[in-house]
């Protein structure tokens, strides 16, 4: 990885509902990504969808943000989730999370459920308090 190179994470529902309660690891990861550039902050839209399910409101929150990027459901997606016992917005956070043409090393996933993505092969940014 290059040390220049902004740190890429996936935040999933666990850190989205975090976020929108408040949780200070999971806004200073915001407050980089738009202040310093360091950090690149991805959200799987499935995932979104789930957390908005739970705290009505955190999408359109969400949506007024530069810093984040968005990634929408696509057929690879889809693909990668079919047959898969966990839910949409974690397959779909595990997606995004894996290397890709766009992020050779992938991204880490921001989480305050590390145990949910033991033997999941991604690296985990554990925001829990």
């Amino acid at each position: 990885m290059n040390p220049a190179a902004p740190v890429d994470v996936v935040l999933d529902d666990s850190a989205l509902l975090a976020l929108g309660s408040g949780n200070v690891l999971a806004s200073r990861l915001l407050y980089q990504a738009a202040e310093t550039g360091a950090w690149r902050v991805h959200v799987a839209l499935a995932a979104l969808a789930e957390a908005d399910r739970v705290r009505t409101g955190l999408a359109g929150h969400l949506g007024m943000l530069d810093q984040v990027v968005f990634h929408p459901l696509d057929l690879a997606a889809v693909l990668a989730a079919s047959g898969h016992e966990r839910s949409l917005g974690w397959c779909h956070t595990h997606h995004v999370a894996m290397p890709g043409a766009e992020r050779l090393d992938g991204a880490r996933v921001a989480t305050v459920l590390p145990k949910a993505w033991d033997g999941a092969d991604v690296r985990v940014l554990d925001l829990s308090p």
